[in-house]
């Protein structure tokens, strides 16, 4: 419902401006309450600062569940769409086993536990209060805990039987659980204008725009794990040539996210040319290691070659950062 109402100015040169006694209700509020004031892409929009967000449910039906593997990916679902409460329930007979499969879901999730087990039933509920998040700083704790993966996962191949890319591998299995937590957040943000504030981002845009860097930074994340999967796979002797082209190559890839999710926060244009412009020497290294007369004559070469492949696949990741950021510089 649109008002046309007229701005009237104070003596001391403020503005002041009512609003209808129906919308005051419908906002809960009334004299004395605080409200939140934003400007949003040239609108002024007002919120009750007081209000809390509802609580969001979801419900799950096992019985319409196919298996495991579905059940786990309903639940990381509603887990990543902001539910606070997830009630899974069987309207059919059916074996117990489904809870087990629950509680292994739970697993690969940061802040949800069973609030109550029946029968037949199970609710799981979010323990996580998103406003006490620094969230531009955990997604950076994010990356750079990718990029050590994908560190030391390289580093590991100097040495045989090295346990460093196992613990890499590790690591980057538990950044999946971080990487769901962050995409959480962002939704709830999108949900939120008040979080989205709190969260340091402009606007409702702002967080469009973070949604898509988030997926970015979780296939960057996703392919460092992988390159300490394959490096754990590794038994063999590397020749110092190629260990030397790999970490050279790692240490650009590592420069190019790190540079492109700091374009994206500061929204400096120059630093998204200089990682554009580096995957032309990715593509160059790539080429180099792949055609070395020592990889194609030594054991492994196979694994050797899915390790550059992932660094090649995190630097174009690293590009999508670089374009997320220009979106965001025209924020």
């Amino acid at each position: 419902m649109r008002e046309i109402r007229k701005l009237q100015e104070t003596v001391g040169g403020t503005y002041i401006l009512t609003i209808p006694k129906e919308w005051a209700e419908a906002m809960q509020i009334s004299k004395g309450s605080m409200v939140n004031m934003d400007i949003d892409n040239g609108s002024i929009i007002i919120s009750n600062s007081e209000l809390k967000r509802e609580t969001e449910a979801h419900s799950i039906d096992i019985s319409q569940v196919k298996d495991k593997k579905a059940l786990e990916l309903s639940i990381i679902s509603s887990y990543i769409l902001g539910h606070d409460i997830t009630e899974l329930y069987s309207s059919e007979s059916k074996s117990n086993e489904w809870k087990d499969w629950v509680k292994e879901a739970l697993k690969g999730l940061i802040g949800i536990e069973i609030s109550e087990e029946y029968a037949d039933r199970i609710l799981l509920q979010n323990l996580i209060d998103p406003y006490k998040f620094n969230f531009l700083n955990s997604m950076e704790k994010f990356l750079r805990n990718s990029m050590a993966v994908l560190s030391d996962s390289i580093i590991s191949l100097q040495k045989t039987g090295s346990f460093l890319s196992n613990d890499a591998y590790n690591r980057g299995k538990e950044l999946i659980r971080t990487y769901r937590l962050l995409f959480r957040l962002i939704i709830l943000a999108g949900k939120d204008k008040s979080l989205c504030t709190n969260f340091g981002l402009q606007n409702l845009t702002d967080t469009t725009l973070y949604t898509v860097a988030i997926r970015e930074m979780g296939r960057i994340s996703y392919y460092a794990m992988r390159t300490a999967q394959h490096s754990s796979e590794f038994q063999n002797e590397l020749s110092p040539d190629i260990v030397s082209d790999l970490l050279q190559m790692e240490e650009l890839t590592s420069s190019m996210v790190l540079n492109a999710f700091n374009s994206l926060i500061t929204k400096d244009i120059s630093k998204t040319s200089w990682v554009m412009d580096s995957m032309i020497h990715i593509r160059q290294m790539y080429e180099k290691i792949m055609e070395s007369k020592s990889l194609l004559n030594m054991e492994g070469r196979l694994t050797i070659s899915l390790i550059v492949r992932d660094l090649r696949a995190i630097a174009g990741y690293a590009v999508a950062l670089a374009d997320d950021s220009i979106l965001g510089s025209y924020v």
